[in-house]
């Protein structure tokens, strides 16, 4: 076929059902953007390219369909490292497309040119550039591809002077790649295991949402009386109305899971890397079951043992797996203490559900007295706990929520719950600031039918305020988003009351900027919301106002108390030595 290289580069999209591109316009990917509304692709033009890639991660966390990053060469692109490789971390299959500067004057210097490649070489499962126009249908379609396959961001870099090419070539073809179900031998050593377990606990992973196993692994459940935990930031990959689920391990999360793993004999890991993070310690308790058998089950082969000594290591698909599981049981496969075992799995997680909804304030480490001084500061105020019992008071149950990273939203772990997978979109091991709003927007244009809510800190909510600035337009689907408002920087303020006595550098945040004021400045609804029934109030008419098209930001006004510290096992007391002055700096001679 005789065509253009942008109409080959705009049929391989179409071709993958990529319709939704998100980035800020630049001249270097003009010939393509030019095609895009006859194609049937739509381009959101955000206010920043990092939000824009954390739009694209939301939206193909929450669909499950493949999305596109594009932005002018250089500055546009350098801003998408950090949303990229945030996709990565959380497994998200995206195209992120890097126009390059031209061929002919590459390595002058000239204007925005950077190496792309070398940039974004940590950052993607796959990278490849276009080398001859005659190629750029073949290059891409691999590029996608292998995104779906290795559910991870790729990158395809082409040179801006290959665009406007009249070129031969046939489009390629699409190659579907089967995964796989797990070797018989380590499945037959697994199921062993699992039959012949007195505790037998699974803990599924992001593999799961991402496989469609939450079925399978019910059944798997079920048949085994284990009780269910999810990793840290995955409340999504277990139903959480579900008798046998115990909620998420790792920080801020369910003490009932954490309790119940703790007796494990057999723990069958399902679709999930064991990410250190996932596992620390929680609540004082060291939980990770010392003498259990772990079977490790993963589609990355060079995850599996890599954080834990596993028993049996398993490469496959999670749903095809637990099917394969489930099948290979022996017919005795959790009799043994069945009946023990569920009453205590209902004893558990009913002493800790009545904790938490006792839990009100968090608590001082020995020697500190933050949180106390924080509460007589401001005594009518919510805690954070409150506004979350407030918000789960007030949130639908089909709801997709996001959540930024950051101490309020992390104590906020334990608590949402879901019925379905693609619903909690957190930022991911990689940790960025500024997730929450862009995420749950691009949720709400994979699923406009949804109701959709984001969450973030203040700190975290300033690094993407400007995107209130884009998604008040006309073509934006309308969201609901809920900023926690107390003035500071909290995981890093927590570091310092525990390590540093108190000395806050770079902590406090402006109290003259109001963040409703804002949106109210952008053509958004701006409110305000000082005590619980109010945040309850205000999140319920919010989403009422979504429905009828109109975005709601909602300040919840929070005291300064802050939860656990992210990093125990990371930080330290510091040691005086050789000893600082500022009468030892010397000035600079300009």
């Amino acid at each position: 076929m005789r065509m253009t290289t942008e109409e080959a580069f705009i049929k391989v999209l179409q071709m993958h059902g990529i319709e939704h591109a998100f980035g800020i316009i630049g001249s270097a990917f003009m010939p393509i953007s030019d095609l895009f509304p006859r194609a049937g692709i739509t381009f959101w033009d955000c206010a920043h390219e990092g939000s824009g890639g954390m739009m694209a991660d939301g939206y193909t966390r929450a669909s499950g369909k493949m999305s596109m990053m594009i932005a002018q060469n250089g500055p546009g692109i350098t801003n998408f490292v950090t949303a990229v490789k945030t996709a990565y971390w959380n497994h998200t299959p995206l195209l992120l497309v890097t126009p390059q500067a031209a061929n002919k004057t590459i390595g002058m210097g000239g204007f925005q040119e950077v190496e792309q490649m070398a940039l974004f070489k940590d950052m993607v499962a796959y990278q490849e550039e276009v080398r001859d126009p005659s190629r750029v249908a073949e290059v891409l379609n691999r590029c996608i591809l292998n995104a779906k396959r290795m559910s991870a961001p790729v990158q395809i870099n082409m040179p801006r002077d290959y665009w406007t090419h009249v070129i031969d070539i046939d489009l390629p073809a699409m190659v579907e790649f089967e995964r796989p179900a797990g070797g018989a031998a380590a499945i037959a050593a697994a199921a062993e295991l699992l039959s012949n377990a007195k505790f037998p606990v699974i803990l599924n992973g992001a593999g799961v949402v991402l496989g469609g196993a939450i079925a399978a692994s019910m059944a798997l459940a079920e048949r085994l009386e284990a009780p269910v935990c999810v990793g840290y930031q995955h409340n999504d990959a277990f139903p959480g109305s579900h008798p046998l689920f115990a909620g998420p391990l790792g920080y801020n999360g369910s003490k009932a899971a954490m309790e119940l793993i703790a007796q494990a004999d057999v723990v069958l890991c399902l679709g999930t890397r064991l990410n250190p993070f996932s596992t620390l310690p929680g609540y004082g308790l060291d939980y990770w079951p010392k003498t259990a058998k772990i079977i490790q089950v993963d589609i990355n082969p060079d995850r599996i043992g890599l954080t834990k000594k596993v028993s049996v290591g398993i490469v496959g698909d999670a749903r095809k797996v637990a099917e394969a599981l489930l099948a290979n049981l022996s017919a005795q496969a959790g009799e043994a203490g069945r009946e023990v075992r569920k009453a205590n799995i209902a004893q558990t997680k009913s002493a800790w559900a009545q904790a938490l909804s006792s839990m009100d304030h968090e608590e001082d480490d020995e020697g500190t007295t933050w949180n106390q001084r924080a509460r007589a500061d401001k005594p009518e105020w919510m805690s954070p706990r409150m506004a979350w019992r407030a918000i789960q008071a007030a949130l639908p149950k089909e709801a997709i929520i996001s959540s930024d990273i950051g101490n309020n939203c992390a104590i906020g772990n334990a608590y949402p719950t879901f019925e379905a997978g693609r619903k909690y979109l957190a930022p991911g091991l990689f940790g960025p600031c500024g997730y929450g709003l862009p995420a749950v927007v691009g949720a709400k244009i994979g699923c406009p039918d949804v109701p959709v809510v984001g969450f973030s800190g203040d700190g975290a909510f300033g690094i993407a305020v400007t995107e209130l600035t884009a998604i008040g337009r006309g073509e934006w689907p309308a969201i609901t988003q809920v900023v926690f408002r107390n003035y500071q920087w909290g995981a890093e303020k927590r570091n310092s009351t525990l390590w540093y006595e108190d000395n806050f550098v770079g902590t406090e945040l402006d109290q003259q900027v109001s963040y409703a004021g804002i949106a109210k400045a952008c053509g958004l609804q701006g409110v305000v919301a000082r005590t619980m029934q109010e945040l309850t109030d205000a999140l319920r008419q919010a989403i009422v106002d979504q429905k009828a098209g109109k975005t709601t930001l909602i300040e919840a006004m929070i005291n300064q108390e802050l939860g656990e510290p992210f990093r125990r096992d990371a930080m330290k007391k510091p040691v005086a030595v050789a000893g600082i002055s500022a009468a030892d700096m010397v000035p600079q001679r300009v």
